[in-house]
């Protein structure tokens, strides 16, 4: 007995010495961390962000005036200057009309151009700035983040939390009487797998068990189902081992999709995407490309690749879309755009979050009832720091979301929306697939029908895992 108190001694302190060392090296890494981040944070704008209307105005002056044989005699005035550069400003360009009615030139076709073209460049140039600086904050705040969050773990904040103290003692309990010996437990909450519990234990006596057999008991335990992390032991034995269990998803999703190009044979200018994210969500998007063809179906794709490299990355959803967002100056050109569609659905809670740039509604069918999901929607190349309108609702099993381009309200024509819920209602198929495609073809056959765009329908079916 006096052999079996002194090795469980030892094994303490050599455990507490291993802690303090981790301990130490998180701390480091913590302060690491911060200090990078807030150098990210604290950039200081240089100078003004771009030429102002007023400013283009007198740079085509000295272009276009300086060697014009009539400059004695038509000279601009600090009026002209003036009313021509707000005009650039509320307008976004000037018009001949808009010139010739504050001054009178026979140049002023040139004028109005060059005008034009410089304030163009001035505006893609500070689009670029902005959006350099905001991807420039967004990661700062990203290394913060990560840093307090060691922070919090190496201060105890996840596992003597008053929150965890129950569980703590429950764990401690039902293992004692599976013959499990823990010697530390650590609550960790991420934003990916949810609350992850980690177990420092041992089997006291009796056979080997399994570590899935470990997963269960801590299932029983605490109520909730619980799945072994990836890359874990697979047996716990007469040695203390480290075990980490992750909350399994409640939820799954199914997707259909039907999607047509305006014409047969050329390029849809309408992409999306469905898929899970991570062990937490699953995520679909549609991006419309601006008209049809191949340039729309290059923007399109663009702009969902973008936004699945980010999600991918474990980057939460509304830093995601701002990074996206400020990506677009770098690969968008003038009077082209791509729409976005966002749905994402929290495969643990079942809450559903919507987001739409210049996107059409969602429609939700329940229990044989249709409800439109009309979120506030955001202009094509947005900009701002402002909070995203993003709509959460909770979602149920055997909920279906169903997500459409605008080409398929445009080839319905008016009352499109009533037209799509009493399809919805009179569809009795439950799998999203055969959803879809009965809707499509229902689309197809109403009266009035004119195919105008690029026509693409996403039904989601959504279900527990049990």
């Amino acid at each position: 007995m006096e052999i079996v108190k002194k090795k469980e001694a030892e094994e303490s302190r050599l455990f507490h010495e291993f802690h303090e060392m981790i301990d130490y090296n998180m701390k480091e890494m913590q302060q690491c961390l911060i200090t990078t981040g807030k150098l990210f944070c604290s950039y200081e704008k240089e100078g003004e962000e771009g030429q102002q209307g007023r400013e283009v105005v007198e740079s085509v002056i000295l272009k276009e005036c300086v060697g014009c044989r009539e400059k004695e005699t038509c000279r601009f005035t600090m009026a002209d200057k003036d009313k021509l550069g707000r005009l650039l400003e509320t307008q976004g360009g000037l018009s001949i009309s808009n010139f010739q009615s504050c001054h009178s030139c026979r140049k002023a076709q040139d004028f109005v151009e060059e005008a034009n073209r410089i304030y163009e460049r001035e505006l893609f140039l500070r689009s670029m700035k902005q959006g350099f600086h905001q991807m420039r904050r967004m990661v700062g705040q990203q290394y913060i983040e990560a840093g307090q969050m060691l922070g919090e773990f190496s201060g105890g904040q996840f596992h003597l939390s008053e929150e965890n103290v129950g569980l703590y003692r429950r764990i401690l309990k039902g293992f004692a009487q599976g013959n499990l010996k823990v010697k530390e437990i650590y609550f960790y909450e991420s934003q990916e797998r949810g609350k992850q519990i980690y177990l420092y234990l041992k089997k006291k006596k009796g056979k080997e068990i399994t570590a899935r057999q470990a997963a269960a008991l801590l299932s029983e335990v605490i109520q909730r189902k619980m799945q072994l992390l990836p890359e874990q032991k697979k047996i716990v034995g007469r040695r203390y081992e480290m075990l980490g269990f992750a909350p399994a998803a409640k939820f799954h999703v199914l997707g259909g999709v039907v999607s047509s190009a305006y014409q047969e044979g050329r390029p849809n200018g309408d992409s999306f995407s469905m898929d899970n994210k991570g062990e937490k969500r699953f995520v679909s998007m549609i991006s419309d490309g601006m008209g049809t063809g191949e340039t729309a179906s290059k923007e399109s794709k663009k702009a969902i690749e973008v936004m699945e490299e980010l999600l991918s990355a474990g980057i939460q959803e509304d830093q995601a879309i701002r990074m996206w967002q400020s990506m677009f100056p770098f690969f968008a050109g003038k009077e082209r755009y791509a729409t976005l569609d966002y749905f994402q659905l929290d495969l643990f809670a079942g809450v559903g979050t919507f987001l739409k740039i210049g996107a059409c509604p969602c429609f939700l069918k329940r229990k044989g009832e249709i409800e439109i999901i009309r979120p506030d929607s955001l202009p094509v190349g947005f900009a701002g720091t402002g909070k995203l309108p993003f709509y959460r609702k909770k979602l149920e099993s055997e909920d279906l979301i169903l997500q459409i381009s605008d080409g398929v309200l445009d080839a319905l024509g008016k009352g499109a929306e009533e037209q799509i819920k009493k399809y919805m209602k009179e569809i009795k198929a439950i799998r999203p697939q055969a959803f879809a495609e009965q809707l499509f073809h229902k689309i197809r056959h109403t009266k009035g029908y004119e195919k105008k765009d690029d026509m693409t329908i996403l039904a989601l079916g959504i279900w527990d895992k049990y």
